[in-house]
């Protein structure tokens, strides 16, 4: 029993740590054309689906996001600068959180949809829920 008790554990941990390796996919629809194979400088993105970049930033589905591309191996990575939200404020993203290119190669007409792969760790986060014995 005791052998039994101790698979189970190690299968949960390590299905928890595979969990958290996976990287965000998130799909998005391009705002203008452009070419996948040579991009432009800045590419801006409206977010088809939530992305949580960090525990204070969350890119939510509907915000018109602006990144700044970076040239790799063919493809070329996202890297988001600023955002607008609901209310149609410009923020700006003070931190690098690189998103791969996921689609097909060529031309990306506007409003046609494609993936970025945010780096893993985008969605680990824990949050503390309060119970009834902590509000008294």
């Amino acid at each position: 029993m005791k052998k039994l008790f101790m698979m189970f554990t190690a299968l949960v941990l390590s299905a928890s740590i595979l969990q958290g390796a996976e990287a965000k996919n998130v799909q998005v629809t391009a705002l203008e054309d452009f070419n996948s194979a040579n991009p432009p400088q800045v590419l801006h993105v409206q977010m088809n689906g939530n992305a949580r970049l960090d525990y204070d930033l969350m890119l939510f589905q509907g915000f018109q996001v602006t990144g700044k591309v970076v040239p790799q191996n063919g493809a070329f990575v996202f890297v988001p600068v600023s955002y607008v939200n609901y209310q149609e404020e410009e923020l700006p993203i003070n931190k690098d959180f690189p998103a791969t290119f996921k689609g097909r190669k060529g031309l990306i007409r506007q409003n046609q949809p494609f993936t970025l792969v945010f780096p893993n760790g985008t969605d680990s986060f824990q949050y503390y829920v309060p119970s009834v014995s902590d509000m008294n």
